[in-house]
């Protein structure tokens, strides 16, 4: 695919496509959009574009549907009765619900079909009777993305939360947003839809906090990312060859390059989308300064965790059945434990597919259940561990208690990076046995006979990004808005920082002699 931090998709695509936009009247500057999304989108998938177009087709058509339906709804309400409005809404609820049913399960097929039916044939197959060959299906890029977005614009449009759109090269602009489509994030329809079709304009302000935006994501991806890929991939394509501390050390770079590279092409895709007025909703929001596993997914993925909230949690939590269960588990538990049983249930599903949208294996089903274990734990636990800290007068809003929270949560964290990263959950075992068992640490240091190929330099600037990363990171909790106060300075020192700002992408990026390039690893998904 064309990557977002290279020269070809800032030139060739979003430059000109910026260029075309601003000179363009308001009422034309979507099909430039649509164009260049399309023409991205083909490029970037090989042309494997046929899965999309019935993707965009069935949310378009679900849309309408539902829209219908609302519409005659509330015309046969307005002249008939009391009695008789409850037993309209009644039927034509009905008719909607299958709708919703109908659309979604269409639209989630498509993702099951093309992303996991090979690993439900393997699944299959470890029942004897079963000998099913795998299918030679190439994923759609970006295939879980737009099919959440596209799950979520008719589920609003069932609720009522938006007018379903009438044109549908709108709605397949929504999903192909060559700003949205690879990665994320998982905008809503009331989010992105409604920028896409007002195409307001933008102004200098935009252009200056979205260049430093861009500049800021490029140099977490290029700078510190696709270096610190050089550590990880070292220890993790060879885990057997390694043990103790080479292991750790590679964990906790895997855990910075995802970070880096996925908030950091989240900065470059809402910075690009700000200078040209569109604004994305935010992805990230310093994870890593989370207090527990609550908190981090509140702050890692932000839109992914909205979605899975918004239209899986609430909608089983709130459920006949859930409803009924809560109200038998009160006559038998206390108040705090009766809730808990239905929230356990919702949050199961929740989390499960969590793991599974991230990918087509048993680790990554693990991975989502892993932090749905921890989190049923300390649910469980909490009148006990409320108690105990009591007792012990343990005060939990003191700096100390909320550090010792904080790397609770990054080692937590951590382990689930290695079941994400590593190759299967065989592979996962195996290598946090490892952990503890003596290890090799010079293979660590440069220059030697069985040293993973980085050098010194390499660690330097790595050491150093994270630095500042963490800099950032702190101002940022403490809301001080780095960008506005940059923007703010005198014209001449603001010149001379947004240069220094590109030279140090250019000076210090992992390109060139003894670079590879590195995917962008949620584009797999």
């Amino acid at each position: 695919m064309i990557s977002y931090a290279s020269f070809s998709f800032f030139l060739l695509f979003f430059g000109i496509t910026a260029i075309i936009y601003s000179i363009l009247p308001r009422k034309l500057r979507w099909i430039i959009l649509l164009t260049s999304s399309y023409g991205f989108y083909f490029i970037s998938s090989k042309g494997n574009v046929i899965p999309f177009i019935i993707v965009s087709i069935l949310v378009w058509g679900a849309g309408l549907c539902l829209q219908k339906t609302n519409d005659t709804m509330k015309e046969k309400r307005k002249l008939a009765s009391k009695e008789e409005k409850k037993l309209i809404k009644a039927k034509y609820n009905q008719y909607k619900r299958v709708i919703l049913a109908i659309g979604v399960v269409l639209v989630v097929l498509i993702l099951l079909i093309c992303k996991y039916i090979n690993f439900f044939i393997e699944a299959l197959n470890l029942i004897p009777a079963f000998n099913i060959p795998e299918l030679a299906i190439i994923q759609p890029l970006g295939i879980s993305f737009f099919v959440l977005q596209g799950v979520s614009y008719i589920a609003d449009v069932y609720y009522g939360k938006i007018d379903a759109e009438k044109n549908p090269l709108r709605i397949s602009l929504y999903l192909s947003f060559m700003l949205t489509v690879v990665e994320g994030p998982i905008a809503r329809y009331s989010q992105l839809g409604a920028q896409l079709k007002e195409c307001k304009y933008n102004n200098l302000e935009d252009i200056s906090k979205g260049y430093l935006r861009v500049v800021w994501g490029l140099f977490k991806k290029v700078v510190i990312a696709d270096r610190a890929v050089l550590l990880v991939s070292g220890v993790f394509d060879n885990y057997e060859s390694f043990s103790g501390f080479p292991v750790v050390a590679a964990i906790l770079f895997y855990t910075l390059q995802l970070y880096c590279e996925f908030s950091g092409v989240m900065d470059i895709m809402c910075g690009l989308g700000r200078m040209i007025g569109i604004i994305l909703p935010e992805n990230f929001n310093q994870p890593f300064f989370a207090k527990s596993i609550n908190e981090f997914w509140q702050r890692w993925h932000i839109s992914l965790g909205s979605f899975l909230r918004d239209y899986i949690f609430y909608p089983v939590s709130l459920s006949k059945g859930i409803k009924n269960l809560s109200a038998k588990t009160k006559e038998k538990f206390n108040q705090y434990y009766a809730s808990l049983i239905p929230t356990a249930i919702a949050l199961f599903f929740v989390w499960f597919t969590n793991g599974f949208w991230h990918g087509s294996g048993w680790k990554y089903i693990v991975y989502g259940l892993y932090y749905y274990f921890l989190m049923m734990l300390g649910m469980f636990f909490k009148p006990l561990t409320d108690k105990l800290c009591s007792k012990l007068k343990i005060n939990r809003e003191s700096k100390s208690f909320s550090i010792f929270a904080v790397l609770r949560t990054v080692i937590i964290v951590n382990i689930g990076m290695l079941i994400f990263r590593a190759e299967n959950l065989k592979a996962a075992v195996s290598m946090f046995a490892s952990m503890f068992r003596n290890g090799d640490c010079s293979v660590l240091i440069p220059g030697g006979e069985n040293s993973i190929d980085i050098n010194l330099y390499d660690y330097a600037v790595i050491i150093i990004g994270f630095l500042a990363i963490l800099l950032v990171g702190i101002l940022k909790e403490r809301k001080v808005d780095i960008i506005e106060r940059i923007y703010k300075l005198p014209f001449a020192l603001k010149f001379v920082l947004y240069l220094a700002a590109i030279f140090v992408i250019i000076i210090f990026g992992a390109y060139g002699e003894g670079y590879g390039v590195v995917d962008l690893i949620y584009a797999n998904f």
